[in-house]
């Protein structure tokens, strides 16, 4: 057993908090949807495939095209089955919601176990309960129709089966990978991660028959797993033509440097001392969109450091050192692409279970600075609070102005005004997308292979694209026009300006805003039509 465990008696009454922690888990994350009613831009893409599918479309998002355009297989279905169940889409909007809450709750009482068996107590639970569920993105994401709340509950699933025993239960261990699998396509990148760092800092140390008791296990796990991911994976390619969903494809054009083992290498010393996308473990989403106090960046950069580099201090539990290999791993993927705030569930989850083990540590064998590591440990979880409360403000406010009267107004604006047969070229493609029902080119192509195909050929300017496509109907922001000198290119010529979405002084009017400049944003979209 570890020092630790060796060091202090065994916590009283964790194993009772499991399932009042769970309802509390879950009903902060409903609480937020009731407060806020955040719907996430990407949701719409998925839910327009969902209704299809329930219409009996088929799983496309423009009627007739056989095209990929969402990355969770659960994200859509789960809509689909809301749906059909309850006939609208805010029924299955919150059919979607109270599942990804009760899945989270659940994540909460495995964790609730994990943190017993580490003989964690007080304070050091207290920090890794807040920073691995009330992280506003995983609050957030878990109930505005994103597929965090899943991801969060499978990753727990198969961190309590890796560390609660000596070896895991291979058929709760394969539902576990079988279902990140089910959730995201890399959620193979998560599942390794976890089974590389159990292996190196637990399982190791064990004696040789020990070992291949647990290789076997996961052996099975693994195989069990993959199979229950195959009949999607087949399919998927049977259907499309492709396993790769059109939303990977479209986003790899976009990367700066590409996937590359140079890059991979170099990870490890940039993670540690360059901003890279480990940065948004503990941040709130939209933060590195600006409109966040840049000096709270200094905190969360030391938060998620700590956590993806805590396994190279051998006095930690190998608990706590294996979490944090895993979390490691995390980052180097996290530096190969462009991550968005519902990516993060997984690796913040172990973020706080390193954080609240290194606290436990720190308070256990270092006496003599127990009242700073008590001070820290306390400012840092409030501030955590304090940052989902500003989030709060800051999705009620998205939610009224930007997404009601901005995009969504936009789209049903658009389903009066255009022919059913027009295109539409934008960069936003949820809400424009499904409320108005049109011909999506969207950049860089979620929807719209035409559009990838032109990316991936070099052609990434806007005007380039319309150019080649002539869409029916822009629909730009200010920004987008001056970054791409759209008004100096001849294309334009052919488009006459229609008007104007514009939220900008309902945003003005609000004195206190967390994430302004993210908001402002998209606050004013303007609308040109082919002449």
């Amino acid at each position: 057993m570890s020092a630790l465990a060796n060091s202090s008696p065994p916590p009283v009454g964790t194993d009772r908090l499991g399932w009042p922690v769970a309802l509390s888990v879950a009903a902060v994350a409903l609480f937020f949807a009731a407060v806020t009613n955040q719907v996430w831009e990407d949701f719409y893409i998925t839910f327009r495939i969902s209704r299809n599918l329930v219409e009996g479309h088929g799983l496309v998002y423009q009627v007739g095209e056989r095209v990929q355009v969402f990355t969770s297989p659960l994200g859509v279905l789960l809509p689909a089955l809301g749906l059909w169940l309850t006939g609208s889409d805010p029924g299955a909007l919150w059919f979607f919601r109270a599942i990804s809450a009760a899945v989270l709750g659940i994540a909460a009482v495995l964790v609730v176990r994990i943190l017993h068996r580490q003989e964690l107590r007080g304070l050091a639970v207290c920090a890794a309960f807040v920073l691995a569920f009330l992280d506003s993105k995983t609050v957030a994401f878990s109930v505005n129709g994103m597929e965090t709340g899943l991801l969060v509950f499978f990753a727990a699933l198969v961190w309590y089966e890796l560390t609660c025993g000596d070896n895991p239960r291979p058929g709760w261990l394969a539902a576990g990978l079988a279902g990140l699998l089910w959730t995201r396509p890399d959620g193979f990148i998560p599942a390794f991660a976890m089974l590389a760092g159990a292996f190196l800092f637990m399982v190791r140390a064990r004696p040789p028959a020990d070992r291949r008791r647990w290789w076997r296990a996961t052996g099975l796990a693994v195989a069990f797993g993959g199979a229950a991911y195959a009949p999607w994976f087949i399919g998927a390619w049977c259907y499309y033509g492709s396993p790769v969903p059109q939303t990977i494809i479209a986003k790899s054009a976009l990367l700066p440097d590409g996937v590359s083992l140079g890059r991979l290498l170099a990870a490890p010393a940039r993670c540690l001392v360059e901003p890279t996308a480990l940065d948004g473990t503990y941040a709130p989403a939209g933060l590195m969109a600006e409109g966040w106090p840049r000096d709270i960046m200094v905190v969360w950069r030391l938060l998620a450091r700590l956590a993806a580099f805590a396994w190279l201090l051998p006095v930690l539990p190998r608990c706590t050192r294996a979490a944090s290999f895993a979390m490691f791993v995390g980052a180097l993927y996290l530096h190969q692409i462009m991550p968005y705030g519902w990516y993060y569930g997984p690796w913040t989850l172990l973020g706080g279970l390193v954080l609240g083990g290194t606290v436990q540590a720190a308070l256990t064998r270092l006496p003599a600075i127990q009242s700073s590591v008590r001070i820290v440990t306390g400012v840092v979880t409030l501030g955590t609070c304090g940052l989902l409360l500003c989030f709060f403000q800051m999705a009620r406010v998205q939610q009224r102005w930007i997404e009601e009267d901005g995009r969504k107004a936009l789209g049903m604006w658009l389903r009066t005004e255009a022919h059913p047969s027009d295109s539409v070229f934008l960069e936003p493609l949820g809400y424009i997308g499904y409320f108005s029902r049109l011909k999506m080119l969207d950049y860089p192509g979620l929807c719209a292979p035409e559009v990838s195909r032109l990316v991936r050929q070099g052609h990434r300017g806007y005007g380039e694209i319309i150019r080649s496509l002539k869409p029916g109907w822009l629909v730009m922001r200010p920004s987008d026009l001056a970054d791409q000198r759209l008004m100096e290119d001849p294309v334009m010529h052919d488009y006459r300006y229609v008007r104007a979405f514009d939220v900008r002084q309902q945003l003005d009017n609000i004195p206190l805003l967390p994430g302004r400049s993210a908001l402002e944003f998209d606050a004013v979209f303007l609308v040109f039509h082919r002449l």
